[in-house]
């Protein structure tokens, strides 16, 4: 490129990159990374929440079956993304597996997009989480938990969603609000996970926080290049 022209580099290896990445603090990886989301994305987007495991290069000892096995730990990518253009807008990299997230309504409130839909599974479902969507206008299709209750506890948007959900059954409401249709949409991990891999050479959190990051930067630049 005309930058490394500029500063007189013959090639950059990869080592380089991955180091200068590791530099960089995680909010800015994550602003460029939204910044290249936002250029794609229209206003009034389907919105998806979902999250993914990412395996580190650190181990620990577990027992299983009365034997000590060697198991690779891994991180939790929690991210969003516009169903329709495959871009992400926001992202969050936590310690441990794929389960409940608690964090969504901070990571909603960091999409600029305007949202006409958001859709995620049980993992998301939660009063703050659901009330934050309805209150910013947006649809919350979020599956609730078998054992839910409709009591509102201050988030009357809950009461509503659970109501509808138990009203119509879990096939119908599928088909009426669109569930099925954008929820799951694993192609879009899929896509990053063929692109980078389901593996971070790293060994901390701290470290697969920028890197993780950064890989939804590129896959956003990427499919910005395609729409330019």
């Amino acid at each position: 490129s005309a930058y490394m022209e500029r500063l007189g580099i013959s090639e950059v290896h990869y080592t380089t990159i991955h180091k200068a990445i590791k530099r960089l603090p995680p909010s800015f990886v994550e602003a460029v990374m939204r910044s290249f989301g936002e250029r794609v994305s229209k206003d009034g987007m389907d919105c998806v929440f979902d999250a993914t495991g990412v395996r580190i290069r650190k181990y620990e000892i577990v027992i299983h079956a009365g034997e000590e096995r060697r198991e690779r730990q891994g991180v939790k990518l929690n991210a969003a993304w516009d169903a329709d253009e495959k871009v992400f807008h926001a992202s969050e990299v936590l310690k441990g597996k794929a389960r409940e997230y608690p964090g969504a309504e901070e990571m909603f409130k960091r999409i600029n997009t305007s949202i006409e839909n958001v859709f995620a599974d049980t993992g998301y479902a939660g009063r703050g989480f659901i009330q934050t969507v309805a209150d910013s206008g947006a649809m919350p299709v979020v599956k609730p938990q078998s054992n839910a209750t409709p009591k509102a506890k201050g988030s009357p948007a809950w009461r509503k969603l659970v109501k509808e959900y138990q009203e119509l059954g879990y096939e119908d409401w599928r088909d009426e609000t669109g569930y099925g249709e954008r929820f799951p949409n694993e192609g879009q991990f899929g896509s990053l996970v063929s692109r980078f891999s389901k593996e971070a050479n790293v060994r901390s959190t701290h470290m697969a926080k920028r890197v993780v990051t950064a890989r939804l930067a590129f896959h956003n630049f990427f499919q910005w290049l395609v729409k330019r």
